[in-house]
């Protein structure tokens, strides 16, 4: 989760609220991060929920879901030396 929300994610992520970019193109203009990170990149928030990508015949389009995030950890089983 930490690579997912790195800064550099964060700041793609104030990017494309802002900018509201409709396709990974413009995204990749804005960014100035190549097409295939940002295709990864994307992809994997959004499995976290965090973005959608619209997609029709041409183009996908990045829109934010989530702007806020609480992260909590837990460990269910007693540590074992």
């Amino acid at each position: 989760m930490a690579q997912v929300l790195s800064n550099e994610n964060q700041e793609l992520l104030k990017i494309i609220k802002e900018q509201k970019p409709t396709s990974l193109k413009e995204l990749e203009i804005a960014t100035g991060r190549k097409r295939s990170n940002l295709s990864r990149t994307l992809n994997t928030m959004a499995k976290y929920g965090i973005v959608d990508l619209i997609k029709d015949k041409r183009t996908v389009k990045p829109i934010v879901k989530a702007t806020d995030f609480k992260v909590e950890f837990g460990f269910n089983t007693p540590f074992i030396q």
